[in-house]
């Protein structure tokens, strides 16, 4: 990870102006959608609703006549996200989710860059980042208080940590830190939307063809073995407080 944050810092200081540019840009357009156009759904209240329960009365659960009631229509993953940020700006703020929002949005922008950087050149991680910064897709979703800014950017970042880790496996390495952090960030993913699992399914039929491919290299295979096994126990491991949570509460 440290050679990852080198190389970032690197690419990032020697094209200071085009990235300090193609930032500025990706934000403008970002702070348009977010003060011309802002996103709050009917899902959005749902969201915040359990977050507000989690943070007031320690239950994961909506609001009902009846009280707060333990629920399990939504994942953790944004609730946890929308009760950290009303924890510091006040409740129902939704305005400062937006802004974090567009930030994180940007930083998915970085990893795209990084992603092509490893896979073509440092003129394609230029190219990639400009056309991500100011992609109005991306931008309107940082405008609307919902999943899909998270999810877009980890799962970004699992794909580059699973590029990182088939680099290292070409040099003869398991890289078991590239594949712990590609399965935290599909472990995010999941937490986020159930439709995240299908990024760990992918990364596993993708592993299995590697595994094929080097079958006739006994070390070689046991180092996609060993990857495969890390970023499944990783991706998996944040499920089980989750899934004991929902039998313990909801006998479910």
């Amino acid at each position: 990870m440290a050679l990852y944050d080198f190389r970032v810092r690197h690419l990032v200081r020697q094209h200071f102006r085009f990235f300090a540019w193609s930032a500025l840009g990706g934000l403008a357009l970002r702070l348009l959608f977010l003060f011309r156009f802002p996103a709050i759904t009917a899902d959005s209240y749902i969201y915040g609703d359990i977050a507000k329960n989690w943070l007031q009365h320690g239950i994961f659960g909506v609001s009902t006549t009846a009280g707060v009631v333990p629920t399990y229509i939504r994942l953790p993953g944004y609730p946890a996200f929308l009760a950290g940020i009303f924890a510091i700006f006040g409740m129902e703020h939704y305005r400062a989710v937006l802004a974090v929002q567009v930030l994180v949005d940007l930083g998915a922008c970085l990893v795209v860059a990084d992603m092509a950087r490893r896979m073509i050149s440092d003129r394609a991680a230029r190219v990639a980042f400009l056309l991500a910064a100011l992609c109005p897709l991306l931008a309107n979703y940082a405008a609307a208080a919902l999943t899909e800014t998270l999810e877009i950017f980890f799962t970004a970042l699992a794909l580059d940590c699973a590029i990182a880790g088939l680099a290292a496996l070409d040099s003869g390495s398991s890289s078991p830190g590239s594949w712990a952090g590609c399965g935290a960030a599909i472990a995010a993913a999941i937490l986020l939307r159930p439709d995240g699992g299908l990024l760990l399914m992918v990364m596993g039929i993708f592993l299995g063809f590697c595994l094929l491919r080097r079958r006739r290299e006994p070390g070689q295979a046991r180092n996609v073995i060993k990857a495969g096994i890390v970023v499944a126990a990783v991706a998996l491991a944040p499920l089980i407080p989750w899934t004991l949570r929902n039998l313990n509460t909801l006998r479910s």
